[in-house]
């Protein structure tokens, strides 16, 4: 038996992976799944979309807990969609935000795994007609640490530090 049909056999079936792209703050997304046919799925908040098929491919970083957690992902650029709206969000000045889900073939109801990236740079291959995209799980650069911010009115004892 193949490397290929033992993967079939063993329950787990065909896994479809799906990239949601969006500006911080807009409600139009962006949807591609991997191969040759469209999907219509549903996102764990219960969104019905449909992603459009093309060739693309990541690799998912090692799980430690160091800083430099980065997703690189090839996407399929050869209608120049993909860096039109990448381009455009950061001319506007702001952030793209990626989510990676992966879905069972037989069961699109629900992703199975889920990974919500910020875009922390791009690069387009004009040869090949590929954008590479590099996102990272932790922005620590763009997170508010403190969500309460300290001031000496809130906590007077800071002005004596």
């Amino acid at each position: 038996m193949s490397l290929i049909e033992e993967c079939y056999a063993s329950g787990r079936g065909e896994l479809v992976d799906t990239v949601e792209g969006r500006e911080l703050g807009s409600e139009v997304s962006h949807l591609y799944c991997a191969g040759y046919e469209d999907r219509t799925c549903t996102t764990e908040d219960g969104r019905t979309l449909t992603f459009t098929a093309m060739a693309m491919d990541y690799a998912l970083p090692k799980n430690d807990n160091s800083g430099f957690q980065n997703i690189v992902m090839g996407l399929d650029n050869v209608t120049g969609e993909v860096q039109e709206v990448i381009e455009a969000s950061k001319e506007g000045g702001k952030r793209f935000i990626i989510t990676v889900r992966r879905y069972l073939a037989e069961d699109l109801s629900f992703p199975q795994e889920r990974y919500r990236m910020t875009l922390l740079s791009r690069e387009y291959d004009t040869d090949t007609d590929i954008a590479q995209l590099t996102a990272g799980f932790f922005d620590l650069l763009n997170t508010n640490g403190l969500r309460t911010v300290l001031t000496t009115t809130l906590a007077p004892g800071l002005k004596y530090i």
